[in-house]
């Protein structure tokens, strides 16, 4: 019994701070319920009864009114109370009643208003002390700098008030959500007394009395729901004025607390003093643990001692033979045991498992006091930024924390009440009493336990909350320099948190002592970039090297200078697989991702690629076999060019009018394409004079060797030729044979020309006549030609208009 006893008052001491604040709100809403004012005026709107003017002259105007109208309420309660007799006729018992009831109820909301606005007032006033008060202080009484305690103490009022302000809110909610439900039953009452004065006013002479009857009590009922209402509205501004009083002690106390932690920044030595008290604490803790770890054993070891005597009765009650007495007192007793041993195990388990949190606690109260040393010490925003985000993750942490702890302590609280009923209403059935008391006391520590996590995370959350103010504090009083320069700061990070930003995985696949050894290796923004970078400034090194290659293959003959631009395309290839390679490498990114985007690669190739591939190819092609070089002469479909340049993609040829010409690698594998220089640069041109039949042959034909020999661009060797081709109709034909080199003179017409010019020259020289075409007409005729003239008549003009022909 004393132990039972003991675990009441224990309870009762836990629970008192809960029971205080729930009777607190009791008495509150019961107040507000109870303060109802009402009107003995007929009803106004809702917005007439709220409505009050904004200056403070209007209180004694409303506490004058009140008191009017609560006096006559009270004169016509006085009334029926002297003369029970004034029931109406028509009224019936419990319509009277009703209207009784509700004549006090409108007494007492006229009462519970008039104090309301006592309350008012006396906030008001209240609140305006605090605020001289506020404007008059300077600072401490004491001077700088302060202790830990003394600052620590500070923020602690800090949070209470957050706690203060917390519940305030609460009850100003609760108040609203009463005054809309009252808001909606005022509504009503005030539809029925208009309906009740309608029908009163078409109402006959006889039921004329009822119908009065009920539209007065209609309108009580509505001026009772007015009250209420009126009640509640100055309820709510009292309890907004509180609102506001208690976020003004909060802001005076948070200035307090900022001015204490700036004029005291934690030093090291007394960082390390707490640090010191941690330790200390962490030792107790640590005791702690191995006394319920001792005692948790125990506890199992005695439930499966219990369980085995629990077996060996039930195989001994299978092998009893039957009538010779039943063992199933004994097994309810053990089985009482039982259960109590298992609520004592688990109790102790969750003690346990609240113990190596509070050693958490302590880590983090250790951590706390680190990051406060940091805040006060610190030189830039950055620092005090990453400070912030790493109390957002413990608040976060915290919050899951307390969760479960609060859960835990719920479920122990509920347990705890049902075995104190169980006592308190103790059955012989229940079984043997000290076991059940056992079973109190391991859920009394239990709830003790749990409400040391509980208010150890509290308390954590406040020192947690408490800095971040400061950390607030110290931003907004921080310079455009240190803005910027945290501005500066949060772009890198922002870009060193891109450059970390994963794309994909590759599996790498080693192989150690036979055996196979997987590991994924992450693709991020950084590493292809990096990877891009490491490419563009390679393929910048090979374009300049390949360039100035090309730059003295050009000065090389032909057939070099197309070894020199295969060997410049092969490096510039293998070079480019190799910075790939280098790429990859250098960022740690193995080549097994060749094998992941390969099946891509291939499609993006056999698709968008094809084109460039087959050109890539054919230069290579074009290059290896040199049927065309640069330098040759060329002739693709009817186009005669130079090439001046064998690209990856293209060929680059000039044409003779000067027109520079991109013919696709390609076209020079899949078209015909004649190339004048291909064996050699020599080439034959062939010249046609005729002379006429009377000039000698043999000096023309000398004449016309002799202008293609003295030409200084007309090849030595061979030498020219002159042919006597035919006879022609008009002229003897001479054909003139000669050869010139491409790489002296590309154009062969010129040549030509002058040659054409030349032979003119010597014949004119010699006499000798260029044939042109010539045609002899002779006339056969047998007699002489008649030939008359007449004169045309009439008649014969229209014969001959219709027969010309014959004219």
């Amino acid at each position: 019994m004393a132990s039972t006893n003991f675990a009441r008052h224990g309870r009762s001491n836990k629970l008192s701070w809960r029971l205080v604040i729930i009777a607190g709100l009791s008495l509150n809403l019961a107040m507000l319920t109870a303060a109802t004012p009402i009107r003995a005026q007929p009803l106004n709107p809702v917005s007439e009864v709220l409505a009050k003017p904004a200056d403070g002259d209007s209180m004694p105007a409303r506490e004058s009114a009140l008191k009017l109208k609560l006096a006559e309420v009270n004169e016509r309660l006085l009334a029926l109370a002297k003369d029970d007799s004034a029931k109406p006729a028509v009224a019936d018992a419990s319509e009277w009643t009703e209207y009784k009831r509700l004549l006090n109820l409108l007494a007492n909301a006229y009462e519970s208003h008039l104090d309301a606005l006592n309350k008012l007032r006396a906030s008001r006033e209240t609140h305006l002390d605090f605020q001289q008060k506020t404007n008059a202080w300077v600072g401490f009484s004491e001077s700088p700098p302060y202790s830990v305690e003394f600052v620590d103490d500070q923020w602690k009022q800090v949070r209470l008030k957050d706690h203060e302000l917390e519940s305030a809110q609460l009850e100003l909610d609760t108040l609203q959500s009463m005054m809309e439900t009252q808001r909606k039953s005022f509504q009503t009452s005030a539809q029925n007394l208009r309906k009740a004065s309608e029908l009163l006013e078409y109402a006959g002479l006889e039921q004329s009395e009822r119908e009065g009857w009920l539209q007065e009590l209609n309108s009580l009922r509505s001026q009772q729901d007015e009250a209420r209402l009126a009640a509640l509205d100055t309820a709510r501004e009292v309890l907004t004025e509180n609102l506001a009083y208690r976020r003004d002690e909060r802001a005076f106390l948070q200035r307090k607390a900022r001015v204490a932690s700036r004029l005291s920044p934690l030093s090291q030595q007394e960082r390390d003093q707490q640090i010191s008290k941690l330790a200390s604490l962490r030792q107790e803790l640590d005791a702690e643990i191995a006394q319920t770890v001792t005692h948790l054993h125990a506890r199992q070891q005695q439930v499966q001692q219990v369980r085995e005597q629990l077996r060996l009765l039930r195989e001994r009650a299978i092998e009893k033979p039957a009538g010779a007495g039943s063992p199933d007192r004994e097994g309810a007793a053990l089985q009482q045991v039982l259960e109590t041993a298992n609520i004592e195990a688990e109790a102790a388990e969750s003690n346990l498992k609240t113990l190596r949190l509070l050693v958490q606690a302590t880590v983090a109260r250790r951590q706390f006091w680190e990051l406060l040393y940091r805040i006060d010490n610190a030189g830039d925003l950055k620092t005090l930024e990453d400070i912030s985000q790493e109390i957002q993750k413990g608040l976060q942490n915290l919050a899951l924390w307390r969760k479960y702890l609060r859960s835990d302590l719920d479920t122990a609280r509920s347990r705890l009440d049902a075995q104190d009923k169980r006592l308190d209403n103790w059955q012989a059935e229940y079984g043997d009493r000290p076991l059940e008391t056992r079973k109190l006391i391991a859920y009394t520590r239990q709830e003790t336990m749990l409400k040391r996590g509980v208010a150890e995370a509290d308390e954590l959350e406040a020192r947690l909350r408490s800095l971040l103010d400061s950390l607030q504090s110290r931003s907004e009083g921080a310079s455009f320099k240190e803005r910027l320069r945290l501005f500066y700061s949060s772009l890198i990070e922002l870009a060193g948190q891109l450059s970390d930003f994963e794309l994909l995985t590759i599996e790498d696949k080693i192989v150690a002592e036979g055996r196979e050894i997987v590991g994924k290796r992450s693709v991020t923004v950084g590493k292809v970039t990096q990877i891009l970078t490491i490419f563009a400034l390679g393929l910048w090194l090979i374009s300049r090297l390949t360039e100035f290659g090309r730059s003295r293959v050009k000065h090389w003959q032909a057939s070099r200078a197309s070894a020199g631009l295969l060997g410049l395309r092969l490096f510039g290839l293998t070079a480019v697989v190799g910075i790939v390679v280098f790429a990859l490498i250098s960022v740690h990114i193995p080549l097994t991702v060749f094998t992941f985007l390969g099946g891509t690669l291939a499609i993006g190739v056999g698709f968008g690629a094809q084109n460039i591939l087959n050109n890539f190819i054919s230069g290579m092609i074009l290059l290896m076999e040199r049927s065309i070089k640069i330098g040759d002469i060329v002739e693709v479909e009817g186009v005669l060019s130079r090439v001046t340049h064998i690209g990856s993609r293209c060929c680059q040829v000039h044409r003779f009018d000067g027109i520079d010409m991109l013919i696709p690698n390609s076209s020079f594998l899949e078209k015909s394409v004649t190339n004048w220089t291909l064996s050699d640069h020599t080439l034959r041109c062939s010249v046609s004079v005729g002379t006429a039949y009377d000039s000698p042959p043999r000096q023309a034909m000398a004449l016309v060797e002799r202008a293609a020999a003295e030409h200084h661009q007309v090849m030595k060797n061979p030498v020219p030729e002159v042919y006597l081709q035919e006879f022609g109709a008009d002229a003897i034909n001479l054909r003139l044979d000669f050869w010139i080199d491409l790489h002296v003179q590309p154009n062969r017409y010129r040549v030509m020309s002058d040659v054409r010019l030349h032979i003119q020259e010597l014949f004119a020289q010699q006499g000798i006549a260029i044939a042109f075409p010539q045609r002899d007409v002779h006339l056969d005729m047998v007699s002489p030609v008649k030939v008359e003239l007449a004169r045309l008549g009439s008649g014969s003009r229209q014969e001959s208009e219709k027969n010309p022909k014959d004219t």
